[in-house]
């Protein structure tokens, strides 16, 4: 890697930038690009999964929906939802909204985990009754085999955690 001065030609990319975007874009057009920025936060995360911005023309948003069902319920919600945009951007920047109908596609929301519930260690757990004795004696052949092997590894057998469904991680 050379080290040594620049060349005076050079010009830092944010000076470039400073300079190039008032040309492309006013502030008002800034605002507008904001749109899909809080769409998430003002409609909530069923909905945008449902319904999300796809322009803004003249102060006019237009937002692709899944189904014809709910246009209907949002054209009841229309203003609403528009002064809520409004109020989140800090300007007037949506005087309308048009709903059209279309294939929305499929984002990748901030997915909550489903709720996790931690099991005690290993070595803590008690075998369940079960109703026959054949499957409960292998059953405890095995949980005294690992816990065997953990407690001379030192472990305690915890960091596993089971999903409300049941589903062992």
């Amino acid at each position: 890697m050379a080290t040594g001065k620049k060349p005076a030609s050079w010009i830092p990319a944010n000076a470039i930038l400073t300079t190039l975007l008032p040309r492309f874009a006013t502030p008002q057009r800034w605002n507008e690009y904001r749109v899909w920025e809080v769409w998430e936060v003002v409609v909530g995360e069923a909905l945008a999964r449902k319904a999300c911005p796809t322009a803004i023309r003249n102060g006019t948003l237009f937002v692709m929906v899944s189904n014809s069902t709910l246009i209907q319920e949002l054209q009841f919600a229309k203003a609403t939802l528009r002064d809520r945009l409004n109020r989140k951007l800090e300007a007037s920047v949506v005087r309308d909204i048009r709903f059209v109908i279309g294939r929305v596609s499929e984002r990748t929301l901030r997915l909550s985990s489903p709720p996790q519930r931690p099991l005690p260690a290993y070595t803590e757990m008690t075998m369940p009754p079960l109703s026959r004795p054949d499957l409960e004696a292998a059953l405890r052949s095995l949980m005294e085999a690992r816990r065997k092997r953990l407690l001379e590894k030192g472990e305690r057998g915890g960091g596993v955690t089971v999903r409300e469904s049941g589903e062992t991680l």
